[in-house]
């Protein structure tokens, strides 16, 4: 992956997308939040009030919320796929 706008959740090192630690934990939550029937919205809603930030350090929105499961949703589709 060349230059353009990493997926939250992974950084671009030595040529490689990698997962990114600390941000990655916040996906995690975010899909078990997603998997326990919260919707978009009240996660955003928790990690304002959780005061995590997103990478640019702004508040969460659901928009995000839902971007991110999708995007991460693929990574597990591809990952299954020999």
């Amino acid at each position: 992956m060349g230059p353009g706008t990493i997926p939250y959740g992974f950084a671009y090192l030595e040529g490689k997308l990698v997962k990114d630690p600390k941000e990655y934990k916040t996906v995690l939550q975010i899909q078990k939040l997603w998997r326990s029937g919260k919707s978009c919205s009240a996660i955003a809603t928790i990690l304002n009030n959780q005061q995590t930030p997103t990478r640019m350090g702004k508040r969460w929105g659901k928009s995000i919320i839902a971007r991110i499961l999708k995007r991460h949703e693929e990574e597990i589709s591809w990952d299954s796929n020999p």
